[in-house]
């Protein structure tokens, strides 16, 4: 008898064989031992979007893709940028023309996402100028998604318009906490840009356009100054002045300066080129050359010779009047020394003026860019941004108060927190003990002022929520939208009076706040040692970012001699060799790196020397004194957070550096001999590592680690690595009030235990030889 399966078993068995076949094929894409897959954009699922009025774009194969970014008004100042967790927001900024947002028709971006992101409730937003342009699921884990939203009429307008990505992530089948950090979607800076025409997009047509740079696809901002006659020493302080109104201008977060003396054949997105110099030497490079430029200065657009850009021009029949020209150009938008700032303009972190926050002070979190917000997840982080002088002293002692308003439901189980973080670091946190669910009013939570520096920082809340249903983990929990914590923007921060007196050497005042150059009343000596590419691309690109953090255009005057500077504050540019000795000893790089510093075999050597001697330490390190000293600081760092330098009476000097093969470029800051004056270093062992170290250096993300006495970069580390300062130089920056020498007296004696120690010892004393000598007095001896 033959036998014959029935109907419903072969429909079982092709339906098992077609699963088969899909699993080994999504099986083949590379996986982490997590589960998670990275961003790629090699392959690109065929996804039908039929629930949102996007529309998805077919991305060409990489051979044959030809991209017209002529069209492309870039949006991210980043080389990439993670939305993570449950819920995230990022704004930018993006300046427009008038010509560039009548013109503008739609908004591009791409995106991937990590495959534990559940597509079915998991969102991306895209607002423009507070209108949402559109949203759609989350559904890109195996490469690059390409999606176009058309703008509105109007929408956009001239100057600043600000662009907001909001996510909202949920996990496939996790619920704990920690599933929360594998949760990220990741914006393609290259493919997320605004659409302009071709015959508006680049075109600038006045001095004010120059804000409208924008970045490149890279994030980047670059500025190309083509100066012929470079060499010349009159041409340097024109130039100095030029690139710092230029950034000004411009205002971005990671632009750096190319001097060259040659146009360059093409231009890019993100990149302004401007040539500088007198008429007979800019007429055989530009045809286009106004004539007036021979007899009169000129600051303008002009057609570049391939007639597919305009380039920026700056001539004059000499330099003098080129001088002139810029002074006009720069003029306008420098701050006088005598007018106090109001706010940081760094804009580029969240689309929004920066309060400086000079003293006692409340400011509602609604005022700095943080709304209300009601949350059904498991980990809430948001954040505000605000900014500290350069004479802040408060970081032994102080504590801020966020006055929370808040509210979390029933089903929040004790053991759930609030963190409070600053600059990334933890600074506060507060349990959650209450069952039943409760409302914050004003709760005031303590912040630790520690991790406060000058400039900019940034403050985040953090919400932990744990649930019972969280632990049970049910199919589709996480979907759930009912909410389980509020966060109010009513909510206020308060600032309490702080110490005002500045330090030196102190690179993170430099670079939060140009301190203590934006406040010379002098021109500062600027010391170049050789005036070629390298160098005066990376004393552009440097006096660049001085600007910007300063809020003003720096006055510079170029020696010819580091020796002639005397005591003046100083900028010093140069190779490790060229530096003389003096500069060297007064900014703390030992004497030997002028010829070891860059050499192999110097650095070889170094490093089998460092070998044998870590070697032999920890030989004799069990019974040596010196290892058992080195071990009892070690036990009191880790156990109460002290280490052996705040126990000592006097500071010590500073350590002189050697820096080691690992180390391609440093920024040290030292006093002048007198110790009346700043000297501040920029240095590498050679032009080519100048130059990149500086370009490196310049990114917004690592300008902001500068820190301590020196700061050293390395080509293959992503953070870097500073010095801290031992023995400070105090500068008076505000009157002497007896209110204010109270504070630095109060933060002085927390950071030196052992003096506070004596002096309360001392105070003791005296105040038992004073109650004793006042019984006797009323005849009640002790």
């Amino acid at each position: 008898m033959r036998f014959s399966p029935p109907r419903s078993a072969l429909l079982g068995l092709a339906f098992l064989l077609s699963a088969s076949t899909a699993f080994a094929q999504q099986a083949a894409v590379p996986f982490d031992m997590s589960g998670e897959r990275g961003p790629t954009t090699d392959t690109k699922p065929a996804i039908v979007d039929d629930t949102t009025p996007a529309v998805e774009t077919k991305v060409p194969d990489k051979a044959t893709e030809v991209s017209d970014t002529a069209t492309r008004r870039y949006i991210i100042p980043a080389t990439s940028l993670m939305l993570e967790g449950e819920a995230a927001s990022r704004s930018f900024p993006v300046y427009l023309t008038p010509q560039q947002a009548a013109a503008a028709t739609s908004i591009n971006l791409g995106y991937s996402n990590a495959v534990v992101v559940a597509p079915e409730v998991s969102s991306l937003t895209v607002v423009v100028n507070d209108v949402t342009v559109g949203e759609m699921p989350v559904q890109s884990p195996e490469g690059t998604k390409d999606m176009r939203f058309d703008l509105p009429t109007g929408l956009l307008r001239p100057g600043v318009n600000r662009v907001t990505f909001n996510t909202v992530q949920r996990h496939r089948t996790d619920c704990t906490i920690r599933s929360t950090y594998d949760l990220w979607t990741s914006l393609d800076p290259a493919r997320t840009y605004l659409t302009v025409p071709r015959d508006t997009s680049g075109r600038l047509l006045t001095t004010d356009d120059i804000a409208g740079i924008g970045v490149g696809p890279n994030g980047q901002t670059k500025f190309t100054m083509v100066v012929p006659e470079m060499g010349q020493p009159v041409a340097t302080n024109a130039l100095m002045r030029l690139t710092q109104g230029l950034a000004l201008m411009a205002k971005m977060p990671n632009q750096t300066f190319d001097v060259v003396d040659a146009l360059p054949a093409t231009g890019g997105a993100g990149e302004l080129q401007v040539m500088v110099g007198t008429a007979a030497d800019l007429a055989p490079l530009l045809p286009g050359l106004p004539a007036s430029a021979r007899s009169s200065a000129i600051a303008t657009f002009v057609d570049a010779p391939s007639g597919d850009r305009k380039v920026f021009v700056v001539s004059g029949p000499d330099w003098p009047s080129i001088e002139g020209a810029v002074e006009g150009m720069v003029s306008p938008i420098d701050r006088p020394l005598g007018v106090a700032r109001e706010a940081l303009s760094v804009r580029q972190r969240n689309a929004a003026e920066m309060p400086l926050v000079a003293g006692e002070a409340t400011l509602k979190l609604a005022s700095l860019g943080v709304r209300t917000a009601e949350f059904s997840g498991r980990r809430l982080r948001t954040g505000f941004d605000i900014g500290i002088p350069s004479d802040f002293y408060a970081g032994a002692y102080g504590e801020a108060t966020l006055l929370l308003d808040a509210a979390y439901s029933a089903e929040v189980l004790p053991g759930s927190h609030v963190d409070i973080y600053v600059n990334g670091n933890i600074a506060s946190t507060v349990p959650i003990t209450n069952r039943n669910g409760g409302i914050f009013r004003h709760l005031p939570i303590r912040v630790t002022m520690r991790h406060f520096r000058p400039g900019p920082n940034r403050i985040d809340i953090e919400t932990v929520l744990m649930t019972a249903a969280d632990k049970v983990c049910a199919p589709g929990s996480s979907a759930s939208e009912e909410p389980r914590f509020a966060l109010f923007d009513t909510s206020e921060f308060r600032m309490p009076r702080f110490a005002r007196i500045a330090q030196l050497p102190n690179l993170a005042a430099l670079s939060g706040t140009g301190f203590p150059y934006s406040r010379a009343t002098d021109p500062i000596a600027l010391y170049l040692d050789r005036l070629d590419t390298d160098t005066l691309s990376t004393s552009a690109t440097f006096l660049g970012k001085m600007a910007v953090s300063s809020g003003r255009a720096l006055l510079v005057r170029p020696e010819s001699s580091a020796l002639a500077i005397g005591e003046r504050d100083a900028i010093l540019f140069g190779t490790i060799s060229q530096l003389p000795p003096l500069v060297l000893g007064q900014t703390h790089i030992a004497a030997e790196s002028a010829s070891s510093w860059g050499s192999a075999g110097a650095g070889a050597g170094q490093g089998a020397t460092q070998d044998a001697l870590n070697e032999w330490q920890s030989r004799v390190r069990g019974g040596s004194w010196r290892g058992q000293i080195s071990a009892f600081e070690t036990w009191l760092q880790e156990t109460f957070d002290i280490s052996l330098s705040s126990l000592r009476l006097l500071p010590g000097a500073e350590a002189l550096v050697a820096p080691d093969d690992t180390a391609r470029f440093l920024v040290a800051q030292g006093d002048s001999p007198e110790s009346t004056a700043v000297w501040t270093v920029v240095s590498a062992p050679t032009g080519a590592d100048l130059r990149a170290g500086m370009d490196a250096v310049a990114q917004d993300d690592r300008w902001q680690q500068l820190d301590g006495y020196m700061t050293l970069e390395s080509k293959d580390a992503d953070a870097l690595d500073t010095r801290a300062v031992s023995r400070t130089r105090f500068v008076a920056t505000q009157a002497w009030t007896f209110a204010n020498v109270r504070l630095i007296a109060a933060n002085w004696l927390s950071s030196n235990i052992l003096a506070y120690a004596l002096v309360f010892c001392a105070l003791s004393i005296l105040l038992g030889i004073a109650t004793s000598g006042l019984l006797r007095r009323f005849g009640r001896p002790l």
